[in-house]
């Protein structure tokens, strides 16, 4: 009787114990989740981008550079300050910690803001100003003037596109601005047989198309979708229909007609670029064609 009382005790220990180290697992847990949402965002508010270093030293080694507006999680700061001078002007902070999607590291907080900033590539025409919303770039230039030049060159980053953006026309003092879209798409066509393969891109335009208005002053740029692509695959194909023929035969022609599901398309198709086209009418009647065109990286 006295063994199983004791052993009955040893029991009840035993699960006071666990019980214990369960209670302070769970409070160790909840510890670190509030640190981990300790962690304060901040976005990158340097134009040119903001370089990202292995110590908190502007001669330490750099890690990447943040594009601009790029989102980073804050995760101590240092007593290390720095003054440095941009335009003849003092801009001062310190060094923080931080840490990205590939990195952590250190970056200097005067560029840094606690807001998400808009990506916006403005472009200046000689009686207007356009700002392009949301758009990262592979070179962090987000200035461009059309006022002397006919065609403004944006170079889009492999993670982004100008499809589905805003453009916002500021102090606008044409009479008349209309704004239009097209592609340059490539192609090439592919299949069992290795006679039937182009080892040649081949480019076509697009039509250009209207853009959608959403406001008096704001538009929005076009998306190319699935329809799309099927029906440039056939005009393709058409305008090629020598080459195809020649190589493939006139079966292959038939058999990409009957394909629903894009994926299932026996050919190669990408976009180059995007063009956007202003057409600027001013109070004397007077037209004026400037263009946006938008580099697309090869594999985006």
């Amino acid at each position: 009787m006295n063994f199983s009382k004791k052993n009955h005790e040893h029991v009840n220990n035993k699960s006071t114990v666990s019980n214990f180290s369960k209670m302070i697992l769970a409070i160790a847990l909840v510890f670190n989740i509030s640190i981990l949402t300790a962690q304060e965002n901040a976005y990158v508010a340097a134009e040119s981008g903001l370089s990202l270093r292995e110590q908190p030293d502007i001669g330490a080694k750099m890690l990447s550079k943040l594009a601009y507006g790029e989102a980073i999680g804050v995760l101590e700061e240092t007593d290390k300050k720095l003054v440095i001078l941009d335009a003849g002007k003092k801009v001062s902070g310190k060094w923080v910690k931080v840490e990205t999607r590939t990195h952590i590291g250190y970056v200097f907080d005067g560029y840094l803001s606690p807001d998400k900033i808009a990506r916006t590539i403005r472009v200046k025409f000689d009686n207007l100003n356009v700002e392009l919303k949301n758009i990262a770039t592979s070179d962090y230039k987000r200035n461009h003037d059309l006022k002397e030049d006919d065609v403004a060159y944006v170079n889009v980053d492999k993670s982004d596109s100008p499809e589905g953006k805003e453009i916002v026309l500021v102090d606008n003092d044409y009479k008349h601005v209309s704004m239009f879209q097209r592609y340059e798409n490539s192609f090439s066509f592919m299949s069992g047989d290795s006679k039937c393969n182009d080892n040649e891109w081949t480019q076509f335009d697009t039509e250009w198309k209207p853009l959608k208005q959403i406001k008096s002053n704001t538009f929005q740029t076009l998306t190319y979708t699935d329809e799309d692509w099927k029906t440039f695959i056939d005009m393709a194909a058409t305008n090629l229909k020598e080459d195809v023929v020649d190589k493939c035969g006139e079966d292959w022609l038939e058999y990409i007609k009957s394909i629903e599901n894009l994926k299932d398309f026996p050919v190669s198709v990408t976009k180059n670029r995007v063009f956007i086209k202003f057409i600027l009418t001013d109070f004397e009647d007077n037209i004026t064609e400037k263009i946006i065109e938008f580099e697309i990286p090869k594999g985006s």
